[in-house]
């Protein structure tokens, strides 16, 4: 049994064998501020990553078998120096049970049953030149009463919206929830099956494809390469968009897309433009 680990197409495979017979270190589960009992052992991931000398990444990818997904930037790599168990209390665990763990991050990060680890750098999402607002997109749309396989809930597919954005719905897809939350999830293996379960004025992202703990409640945002879709109903204008995202710098001026009509405007305007909830799409 081992862990693929792929950093700029090269290959290296990190056996249980090697790890359990290398130093090891201990940390104990914490849980809002809260110690517990747990007592986790095994390899530190700064350790193995100094070992393989990969230094020039700005996040990791952790998949495990039933494709759930974690990133980690690099600098809660330094911060929380996460390891993957192979021990909890002295017991060894099974390799479907070893698993990143690290104390003082949610238990949403502490992925088990890991099967790949890549590492991936900012500049591989780039900055969106056109977005378009999902409103626009579900006005048009008649709303499905039947969201196969899920059951008493109403909504659309992600492709029959996203398509209107996204003409080649195809890679690496960019979703993040208002509450902050995160993904970069591959279309075709996560995402084809996708629905936009209705949710009062918002929309939750829910897919057989992936664990129920990687579903997104009230979707605010979604980029493919240069292009991306904002529900508009998550914020108040532009400037709440680019704090969700980080963006660093906005261009100075942009080019609305209202009733047919375009217009050009300082993009400082959207910070308070009462046009916001108005707006089809815009580019820059």
């Amino acid at each position: 049994h081992s862990i693929e680990l792929e950093h700029r197409s090269e290959i290296h495979h990190i056996s249980f064998e090697t790890m359990n017979a290398d130093k090891q270190v201990e940390t104990h589960r914490e849980k809002d501020g809260d110690p517990k009992d747990d007592v986790w052992r095994g390899r530190s991931l700064k350790s193995i990553l100094n070992e393989l000398n990969i230094t020039d990444f700005d996040h990791l990818k952790f998949t495990s078998g039933d494709n759930y997904l974690v990133r980690l930037k690099k600098e809660q790599i330094e911060k929380y120096d996460p390891i993957i168990a192979l021990y909890r209390n002295e017991k060894k665990l099974d390799p479907a049970n070893i698993r990143l763990v690290i104390s003082g991050m949610s238990d949403m990060f502490w992925i088990k049953n890991i099967v790949s680890i890549k590492t991936a750098s900012l500049s591989d999402i780039p900055f969106p030149r056109k977005i378009y607002f999902a409103e626009a997109i579900i006005k048009t749309k008649q709303i499905r009463k039947k969201l196969s396989p899920f059951v008493d809930v109403q909504g659309y597919t992600l492709k029959e919206i996203a398509y209107e954005a996204f003409p080649f719905l195809q890679d690496e897809i960019l979703i993040v929830g208002i509450d902050g939350v995160k993904h970069i999830m591959d279309y075709e293996k996560h995402l084809k099956n996708a629905v936009l379960v209705k949710n009062g004025n918002s929309f939750n992202l829910q897919s057989p494809d992936i664990p129920a703990g990687m579903w997104i409640k009230k979707l605010a945002y979604v980029q493919f390469f240069d292009r991306a879709l904002v529900f508009q109903n998550e914020f108040k204008n532009i400037g709440e968009v680019s704090g969700l995202l980080e963006w660093d710098k906005l261009p100075e001026n942009v080019n609305l897309h209202i009733n047919g009509k375009t217009e050009n405007k300082k993009t400082s305007d959207l910070f308070e433009d009462c046009k916001w909830k108005y707006i089809e799409w815009l580019e820059w």
